[in-house]
């Protein structure tokens, strides 16, 4: 079913993601949830993030390529994903992107509202990478300027984003809806088309039902989102050279990002030069998540610049244990670089101070 499979990567391992949305008995999924836990990490040795619930299955996961068919025919034989699960989306660059794997009861993607598998049903249209470029060049020959909404938070846009693209300033999912709904109520006319595009899909198949259950009723989303765009326009004959995504696709891994194309979009938060390498400060108390080019990784010891954080990061593992410390920054603060460093490109001290 997803042949041709990728070739053999340089680590040995394919890198790849996958959703559903079907009705699974309460009762059944924490038992669905300790099978995959065991069987997948015993036999299969896929490392990765997966979500199940009533409404489906979310899975992101990295797994040996030669471990790769042997999970598709665990997929087909199991009573419950037989024939429910799609052809695998595979990441545009692939490695082990994962330390552990980790099998989740939690709703599939988070909406911090209630989500029936009757609002899902009401699918908006999916359009294959051609398919989406197609749409989207014609527009821009008539002259067009159809609604393109990334659905993605503010740090995954940064490095990469579609032309045109409208990008609401937010941090989750849950706001993100709230400015697509205040987005589109403003256009009166209801049958106006909406392209919507996200990193897999996901994200956009719930918005785009939510929506078309709300009575748009011309939502379109680009399928497997930019990792199947950035993959198909890797591998065509001309490259990316006519690509309307530019930079990188932000990915929610070790990885923290693979190239679509080779435009460098952003800044590091520290020193201002062109950079798109995303990092952890590596002080996990902090772990803030910004963008560091080498030179900074190297003066900052890969951390955000305060002491604090360069004491600790070279601390050893059994000294973080006897030396733990609270969370430094609420999640809002964590993944807002642009609120947290000084001019000086150094986590500002008076915030530290005041989360610690």
């Amino acid at each position: 079913m997803d042949q041709p499979y990728p070739a053999t990567t340089e680590d040995g391992y394919h890198t790849i993601s996958f959703y559903s949305f079907f009705a699974l008995d309460e009762i059944q999924v924490p038992r669905l949830r300790d099978k995959i836990q065991r069987e997948w990490a015993r036999d299969l040795k896929v490392v990765g993030r997966i979500y199940i619930c009533e409404q489906g299955i979310n899975a992101q996961l990295s797994i040996p390529t030669d471990k790769t068919r042997d999970l598709r025919l665990w997929l087909e034989t199991h009573q419950v994903f037989s024939g429910r699960i799609p052809k695998f989306n595979w990441a545009i660059e692939h490695r082990r992107s994962f330390k552990a794997l980790h099998v989740r009861v939690r709703p599939l993607v988070a909406t911090g509202v209630p989500l029936s598998l009757e609002t899902l049903s009401h699918e908006p249209e999916y359009l294959s990478p051609d398919a989406w470029e197609s749409e989207l060049h014609s527009a821009q020959e008539k002259g067009e300027s159809p609604l393109l909404i990334d659905m993605r938070n503010n740090y995954e846009f940064r490095i990469g984003k579609f032309q045109g693209a409208v990008c609401p300033d937010v941090d989750t999912f849950r706001e993100e809806m709230a400015a697509v709904r205040t987005m589109c109520k403003e256009r009166e006319d209801k049958q106006a088309p909406i392209y919507m595009y996200c990193t897999g899909g996901i994200r956009c198949s719930i918005a785009g039902a939510i929506l078309k259950s709300e009575g748009y009723e011309n939502v379109k989303t680009l399928q497997g989102g930019v990792v199947a765009y950035g993959k198909h326009v890797r591998e065509r004959p001309g490259g990316t050279a006519s690509s309307l995504y530019r930079g990188k696709n932000f990915t929610f891994d070790k990885r923290l990002g693979e190239e679509v194309t080779t435009e460098v979009l952003a800044k590091c938060d520290q020193c201002g030069g062109p950079c798109d390498l995303f990092t952890n400060c590596a002080n996990r108390s902090c772990n803030l998540l910004f963008i560091q080019c080498p030179k900074c990784a190297e003066k900052h010891h890969k951390t955000c610049g305060h002491e604090t954080c360069i004491e600790r990061s070279q601390m050893s593992h059994e000294e973080l244990i006897k030396n733990r410390m609270p969370t430094v920054w609420s999640y809002h603060l964590r993944v807002r670089p642009d609120k947290v460093f000084g001019k000086d490109g150094i986590a500002r001290p008076e915030l530290l101070a005041n989360k610690a």
